[in-house]
């Protein structure tokens, strides 16, 4: 055997490799993840309904407005305006003993009006309100879908020397990661249509004599602790309507928005095991590549196993020769059980293929014999 190589092969022992070796690891990551709670737009869209019911049917009250105006300007002549004139005799003009007829000067007017101005109708007025700039504020802070990147980039390079060997290396592994999940589909409505479909329900509302009348008299919004009449305790399309309302006044935002960009030389572990496995890679490359000498496979799995015990014992102090086995023994297992798998899969296939095989034999003797 060429003792060249054998020296070679005892300066590794001795780290002549290490010891020489100049090397980098540079790590570029780009990462980026936005993930959204669609939460509030399908209790929005639950909603919506119950909210129309109201606004196209508001409770109304009504307004008794009384004024003492002059008998000839008076529209109608009420029970009421009858007991007032008794009650207010000084309005008398005449009164006709024999036929009963009494003349007024003046008497009661009562107008009745109808009004909007309800508590349960403040209440579902302050709602849609809090409810636009609630959904304003949803819309721009979530996206269409969520999604996330991950972009790594890593470079190794370097060189070394053993004995009259120069050698260099370089290794460059880009990888992406990425997905972009959907949400769901409403009617088979994208995301975008679902959200025009509210504005559009919520520009309806605000255009509504509901909403009109009240924004023109300026009532006062209503606060919580709401108020539990019996409208609302009772009436469905209120009951949801307070279920909005409390979900708003509640909502924690659920999305996540995370960015994390590195660009950096790693001078730590990971680069530390590139090192030990380019040593490996050049142990198993120079056996290979070198036609003059043969290197018995014992001899390059003992100088590679040697390391990577050197390698184990360098991590741990602690490590004892029992442990050291009891590792080398269940990895051994486990690429046992490995090919074991690999065997029976490629097995598998061969039984597959073969049966496919003698069907379409059988298949072709068949049409023979017809055929004759």
């Amino acid at each position: 055997m060429d003792d060249s190589f054998e020296i070679d092969f005892e300066e590794l022992k001795n780290d002549s490799f290490m010891n020489h070796l100049n090397s980098t690891l540079l790590v570029k990551r780009d990462y980026e993840l936005h993930e959204y709670d669609y939460e509030w737009l399908e209790i929005i869209e639950d909603v919506m309904p119950y909210l129309d019911n109201i606004v196209r049917n508001p409770k109304r009250f009504i307004i008794n407005e009384e004024e003492i105006v002059k008998v000839e300007l008076s529209k109608k002549i009420t029970v009421e305006s009858v007991i007032h004139l008794t009650q207010h005799t000084n309005l008398i003009q005449d009164y006709n003993a024999k036929t009963g007829d009494v003349k007024p000067t003046k008497v009661l007017n009562i107008n009745k009006e109808e009004s909007l101005d309800t508590y349960e109708n403040r209440f579902i007025f302050t709602l849609i309100n809090n409810l636009r700039v609630f959904f304003n504020e949803r819309v721009s802070t979530t996206g269409e879908n969520s999604f996330y990147v991950d972009k790594k980039n890593l470079k190794y390079e370097g060189n070394s020397k053993v004995g009259t060997d120069d050698i260099n290396f370089s290794l460059v592994i880009n990888s992406l990661d990425k997905n972009t999940k959907s949400i769901s589909s409403n009617n088979n409505l994208t995301y975008q249509e679902r959200i025009n479909k509210i504005k559009v329900q919520l520009d309806g509302f605000m255009g509504s004599e509901l909403m009109v009348t009240l924004n023109r008299l300026h009532v006062s919004p209503v606060r919580s602790p709401i108020r539990k009449t019996n409208v609302i305790l009772k009436n469905p399309n209120f009951k949801k309507a307070e279920e909005l309302w409390n979900y708003i006044q509640t909502y924690v935002n659920k999305n996540k928005n995370e960015k994390d960009k590195k660009d950096y030389f790693d001078e730590g572990y990971l680069k530390k095991e590139y090192d030990q496995a380019i040593l490996m890679t050049y142990i198993a490359n120079k056996a290979l590549s070198d036609n003059s000498v043969s290197v018995s496979l014992d001899k390059l799995l003992s100088d590679v196993i040697d390391r990577l015990i050197a390698n184990l014992l360098d991590s741990s102090d602690d490590l004892t020769e029992d442990q050291l086995k009891e590792i080398f023994i269940d990895r051994i297992k486990i690429a046992k059980a490995n090919n074991n798998n690999k065997k029976k899969a490629i097995l598998r296939i061969y039984k597959d293929r073969m049966e496919k095989d003698s069907k379409n034999l059988d298949e072709a003797f068949c049409l023979f014999k017809e055929g004759v």
